[in-house]
């Protein structure tokens, strides 16, 4: 069965894919370090398959892997934190940390308005109040504080990396300001860990500030590991949900081939900057290339590219001329995203060769061409 907009995708995953037979430049996926097909992340997880199989059957709050503790250990090295917990994915990190942490009417949650859905379910799925402050407006995240106490729990909560925008929170600000208000300060930073950042441990490396109190992140992303979450910080906060969050305790671990590629892509990471190097020469060749078209792209530091379409409909037959050229994006409009700023977000990767950049470039201009007003 074929759907043209759901296509299905054969083989593995290096800057193009092949896409229902047709070889797609692939520029909608998070694989930013090119890891999900590089070998020694795949010799990592076949070892992990040989030595546990697909996983004891067990919740993870029973018995862990020897390769879960290992992924659990490097992970906790590399962020520089004192503990981590480990999840079949970063939804359930974000929903059973918020759950947890807001477990009591008085509790309170501060969201910022664009964080990613599972923040959004982990806060409706939370016995608190939740209350959501403007898109990265600490003003008005100062005015939901308003009237809290000290003998209420708070819990600031944001992405380190807005998946839409791609912009970084500003958690040089926003950390200080948490500690003002007696406040945990959970970062998601599923697009972050990886690729932002000096060395590429993330939002908060990237604003210089102390360790967040809190991180939720993912595997499935730049780490190229296909699936699983983590909790990371304090251990007595990090055992508090390990204790009682029900969506680590009620549900399957990540698999071990997963854990196992994941030990492999973070001592990959960790030892060698020429994927992240790869990564940011590409990012800056795509905007360079990107700048002569003429489309409005949002500024941010990293490999998510924003190109601003604003109309719905325009959004859409941008899209199909660049699958037409053989460049595969998904255009987002709202609900998604808020009304009027219907945009095709481009993901760069350090998979990309030039060859893969010089044409998707081609097919913008290409878009551009059939679209006159697109300046505006």
């Amino acid at each position: 069965m074929t759907d043209a907009y759901w296509p299905t995708a054969e083989g593995r995953l290096s800057g193009g894919v092949d896409l229902d037979g047709r070889e797609m430049i692939m520029l909608s996926s998070n694989d930013y370090l090119g890891l999900a097909g590089d070998e020694r992340v795949l010799a990592g997880a076949r070892r992990a398959l040989d030595a546990h199989g697909t996983g004891l059957g067990l919740n993870p709050s029973i018995v862990l892997t020897r390769v879960h503790r290992e992924l659990a250990d490097e992970l906790a090295g590399y962020l520089g934190c004192e503990s981590v917990l480990l999840f079949n994915s970063c939804a359930a990190a974000n929903c059973a940390t918020l759950q947890t942490l807001a477990d009591t009417p008085g509790s309170t949650i501060i969201s910022d308005e664009y964080n990613h859905a599972s923040i959004v379910d982990g806060c409706r799925l939370a016995r608190g109040r939740t209350k959501v402050y403007r898109h990265d407006d600490l003003g008005s995240l100062e005015e939901q504080s308003a009237g809290l106490t000290s003998a209420d729990r708070t819990i600031v909560v944001t992405d380190g990396v807005f998946s839409m925008e791609g912009s970084v929170a500003r958690l040089d600000e926003l950390q200080p300001l948490a500690a003002r208000l007696g406040a945990d300060l959970v970062v998601d930073d599923s697009h972050g860990i990886g690729v932002i950042g000096a060395t590429g441990r993330g939002s908060v490396e990237h604003h210089g500030t102390a360790t967040a109190t809190l991180r939720t992140g993912t595997f499935a992303k730049a780490l190229g590991a296909g699936l699983g979450g983590f909790l990371a910080g304090p251990a007595a906060v990090v055992d508090e949900v390990r204790s009682r969050g029900r969506f680590f305790i009620f549900t399957s671990p990540m698999p071990p081939a997963s854990a196992g590629a994941a030990v492999a892509a973070i001592r990959l990471i960790r030892d060698d900057q020429s994927r992240l190097e790869r990564l940011r020469a590409n990012v800056a060749r795509f905007r360079r290339g990107m700048q002569e078209t003429g489309w409005e792209l949002l500024d941010n530091p990293g490999p998510i590219v924003p190109v601003m379409l604003r109309d719905d409909e325009r959004a859409r037959r941008v899209a199909a001329v660049l699958r037409d050229r053989g460049i595969f994006t998904a255009a987002f409009s709202y609900p998604v995203v808020p009304r009027g700023t219907a945009r095709i977000r481009v993901q760069i990767s350090a998979a990309h060769t030039d060859h893969h950049l010089d044409a998707a470039i081609d097919a913008f201009a290409e878009a551009a061409r059939l679209e006159p007003d697109h300046r505006s």
